[in-house]
């Protein structure tokens, strides 16, 4: 009886050690497997978009990938300039299919890309049209590997006419300003999120550094060729951080000293996922 109550002892022991080991964080990863994904959305098909953009995270799963990067909109198509080019009536019923077509944070197809992450054992960062408080908002969600919301930012700066507004004495359309400039971790790292148009203001990289970020991704949508280029460089070289550039036809990686380390622009039948070796101390 006693050998069995030592042995008994022994063993309770040992998982309790095994135990605390596993609740204790992992070391932050000195390399990290970022995916851009090239994707062109379809316009106002959510689903169709969910079902390819599903596709082009298994194919970056398979290349190692740790973490996807969509562009900005992915998920309904990026839509305010088709609302913007229009006048009168149909400004006012695009409008309204705007605001309809917008999902919250908690919605379906976010969901759907959460159970997805689970079961992939990866983060994915989703540019979608955000509807909270009455509002629209163009944002980026970032899942975690258990499917969890890790967070999400607003774009906070915008081209002339893009934030909410009477435009021209149309009715209001276009997205509210977000506020803030959160860190997310993702592989024990911290990684900072600027959309589109914040790559052209100093101010975003800065205020991503101040705050501790180890990288900085970049889902976009719109001008795509040597300006990104430019762009990139220089919020790297002020930064001294890495920053990959996510747009439907281009991906640009440049590195702490501005270097720019890829800039492709696929052509038809290229590969439209690229795999960035992010290297960090």
């Amino acid at each position: 009886m006693i050998r069995i109550s030592a042995i008994t002892v022994l063993l309770g022991l040992a998982i309790s050690l095994c135990d605390a080991r596993a609740d204790q964080p992992s070391a932050p990863s000195t390399s990290l497997k970022v995916a851009s994904l090239m994707y062109q959305p379809v316009k106002w098909d959510k689903d169709a978009n969910r079902e390819r953009l599903e596709a082009a995270v298994r194919d970056a799963k398979t290349r190692g990938a740790q973490v996807v990067v969509t562009p900005e909109g992915a998920l309904e198509g990026y839509l305010v300039n088709e609302v913007r080019a229009e006048t009168g009536e149909s400004r006012r019923e695009l409008t309204e299919r705007f605001n309809q077509i917008a999902e919250p944070a908690d919605g379906p197809n976010i969901r759907y890309f959460q159970r997805l992450c689970n079961e992939l054992r990866i983060y994915v960062v989703l540019g979608f049209l955000e509807a909270a408080e009455g509002k629209t908002f163009n944002s980026a969600i970032v899942i975690g590997p258990d499917g969890r919301i890790v967070g999400k930012y607003r774009k906070t700066h915008f081209a002339q006419g893009y934030a909410v507004g009477i435009d021209k004495g149309e009715n209001p359309v276009g997205y509210t300003r977000g506020e803030d400039y959160p860190v997310f971790e993702v592989v024990g790292r911290k990684m900072g999120v600027m959309i589109c148009y914040d790559r052209r203001v100093p101010k975003v990289a800065a205020e991503l550094k101040k705050s501790g970020t180890d990288f900085i991704v970049n889902p976009a949508y719109g001008i795509c060729g040597d300006r990104n280029r430019q762009y990139i460089s220089d919020r790297a070289d002020e930064t001294g951080l890495q920053v990959l550039f996510v747009h439907p036809d281009q991906t640009v990686f440049a590195t702490p000293d501005g270097e720019v380390r890829a800039d492709l622009r696929p052509r038809t039948g290229d590969s439209r996922v690229f795999v960035a070796d992010i290297q960090l101390p």
